[in-house]
């Protein structure tokens, strides 16, 4: 699979939003699927450290975030963290424009057409759901906006590689044949 992720960030520990961190893969044939999901009313030392734990797990080719105030007055800090913690990915800056539902129109219009995977036993799945489901109406949109955020990354996202097929195991080593020529056993006679 190709690795994607995105983050909508929140700054105050429960202060009503929440900070989402949101990975996808894309497997051979262009489906999307929801690897990961980190939510939390959490001050910014902990979902920067969740931020680098996934970059490290998962290993993205970019990471999505908006332009804006938190990003601006964080930036610094999740680059220095990142570094330190060696978590290295390419954090394309997606710029704040429009409502919230404009934003997301784009991830709407690929799961119309192409669905989106999300792994039905895990804990957040429920929760993740309800908001889909609920939005713009809903209380929260912080998942939605995550995964408006991978939206934005539509043009760049790519498919994932089928695996190449194993080779098959050859009797001996390619351009030898063997020194036995039915006269004997010994390779003097050969």
């Amino acid at each position: 699979m190709s690795v994607y992720g995105a983050s909508d960030y929140a700054v105050t520990r429960d202060g009503g939003d929440y900070t989402v961190h949101i990975v996808v893969g894309v497997d051979p044939d262009g489906n999307m699927y929801v690897l990961d999901l980190w939510r939390k009313q959490a001050d910014s030392a902990e979902w920067i450290g969740a931020f680098c734990d996934l970059v490290k797990k998962w290993r993205p080719l970019e990471w999505a975030e908006e332009t804006g105030q938190i990003r601006a007055a964080l930036g610094p800090m999740i680059q220095a963290a990142a570094q330190q913690a060696r978590a290295y990915v390419h954090r394309r800056k997606c710029p704040t424009r429009g409502d919230k539902a404009v934003r997301a129109q784009s991830i709407r219009a690929r799961m119309s057409m192409r669905g989106l995977f999300v792994p039905a036993d895990a804990p957040c799945c429920q929760d993740f759901e309800a908001e889909l489901l609920r939005f713009p109406a809903g209380v929260h949109d912080d998942q939605v906006d995550a995964l408006g955020l991978i939206g934005q990354l539509l043009d760049v996202i790519r498919p994932g590689r089928a695996p190449k097929p194993e080779p098959k195991p050859s009797s001996g080593m390619a351009g030898y044949r063997s020194a036995r020529t039915g006269r004997g056993d010994s390779w003097r006679t050969a």
